[in-house]
């Protein structure tokens, strides 16, 4: 829609203000609806992924890397809370027992750690790393390699 002298009134200005901010709100679900499309694909692709023969290799480098630079863990898995069955509250709340509200790629992450990582010394610790908005947002995997008292 646009206008012209000869249809300039203050009627034909507000309608072209409604049509801009309806094709606006228009684009803007369009892309949330593409957006959220996408992110169930992803969230269909973690419940399905498991952990890839080549994992220990790819964790020994995130490892080595990390030593190199001086740290004490690595963060090596990152994940979005609302994947979790519990949305993150058992990791939020410090449960001892928050390994068991895992799902999909996470718990295989977690049944693999304590499978090849755990017999080696290392330890896991889950943390909710950012809060969008105050509310839990993604969570972090840090695999450690030094004793808790000394981090």
């Amino acid at each position: 829609m646009t206008f012209t002298g000869s249809d300039l009134s203050a009627e034909t200005v507000r309608a072209y203000i409604r049509a801009k901010k309806e094709e606006e709100q228009a684009k803007q679900r369009a892309y949330e609806e593409s957006a959220r499309a996408e992110r169930e694909k992803l969230h269909d692709a973690f419940l399905q992924r498991e952990v890839q023969p080549e994992a220990m290799d790819r964790v020994a480098a995130l490892v080595r890397k990390a030593v190199e630079l001086g740290e004490k863990q690595v963060l090596v898995i990152q994940f979005p809370s609302d994947w979790l069955p519990d949305q993150g509250r058992a990791i939020t709340n410090h449960d001892k027992n928050w390994h068991a509200k895992l799902d999909g790629f996470a718990k295989q992450a977690y049944d693999f750690f304590q499978r090849e990582l755990e017999p080696r010394g290392f330890q896991l610790r889950a943390e909710i790393i950012n809060w969008p908005g105050g509310m839990p947002g993604d969570v972090g995997f840090f695999l450690q390699w030094k004793r808790p008292e000394e981090m």
